[in-house]
């Protein structure tokens, strides 16, 4: 059976060590001008559009400023990003992907894919980072670029695995996995299936209150992981 996972970045396969945020800090900044403060923003689960959007409109960015000064920051955070990431520490890799991701990719029928906030060129930095980009479908994939709402990137993913594999892939073959209440909570309305990991910023006994359909603690135990995201018994 076609299963298409779908994973998180942030928090879930890699952690940046706070390097993204401070790309993002300084893009803001000189997109719009003003002094703006990261103190108390939450990025956990959000698209880096819509990031954009509320932090630019809290410092006094509206109208027709607003949309041109949202698309300044992306493009000034990739630059600034792509610039900070080959002197960053602290950036690393979280325990047990890499050999999660090549037991996925060793199983037919299974596409490892993205559904993220990261806007496509930002997730591509990321995973090129730690050499585990090669093995998603990006063409499956959906990123905060594509639409600036989270909750309608499932439908799209949807969309894409039909056009891509087979008109009669249906939401049960979807399972997004991520770190966050938005990853258990979006793929809903679609009927996807949802693996919550605990390695990002929200607390275990939360996501585990949203009733995914599989918690773990990591990925550090490889059988258990791939038996999670595959709906099988360990």
């Amino acid at each position: 059976m076609t299963t298409i996972a779908l994973f998180d970045v942030d928090g879930t396969l890699v952690s940046m060590g706070g390097a993204a945020r401070e790309a993002f800090g300084r893009a803001l900044q000189e997109a719009s001008g003003r002094s703006i403060g990261l103190e108390g923003a939450s990025f956990v689960g959000r698209t880096d559009p819509q990031i954009a959007r509320e932090l630019l409109t809290r410092h006094g960015v509206d109208g027709t400023e607003l949309e041109p000064a949202i698309e300044e920051t992306i493009r000034l955070y990739l630059r600034y990003f792509a610039g900070d990431l080959p002197r960053t520490r602290g950036a690393h890799i979280l325990p047990g992907v890499r050999a999660l991701l090549e037991a996925l990719s060793a199983r037919p029928g299974v596409h490892p894919a993205l559904l993220t906030g990261n806007v496509e060129a930002g997730a591509r930095l990321k995973l090129d980072h730690f050499g585990i980009a090669g093995f998603f479908d990006f063409g499956l994939s959906c990123f905060g670029n594509d639409d600036a709402d989270r909750y309608r990137l499932p439908e799209l993913a949807l969309r894409r695995a039909r056009a891509a594999l087979g008109g009669k892939i249906t939401g049960s073959q979807l399972v997004i996995i991520g770190d966050s209440e938005h990853d258990v909570l979006c793929g809903r309305s679609v009927g996807a299936r949802s693996v919550a990991v605990a390695t990002g910023w929200t607390a275990a006994a939360t996501l585990q209150s949203l009733r995914p359909d599989r918690f773990l603690a990591d990925f550090s135990d490889t059988r258990a992981s791939l038996a999670a995201i595959l709906g099988e018994t360990v």
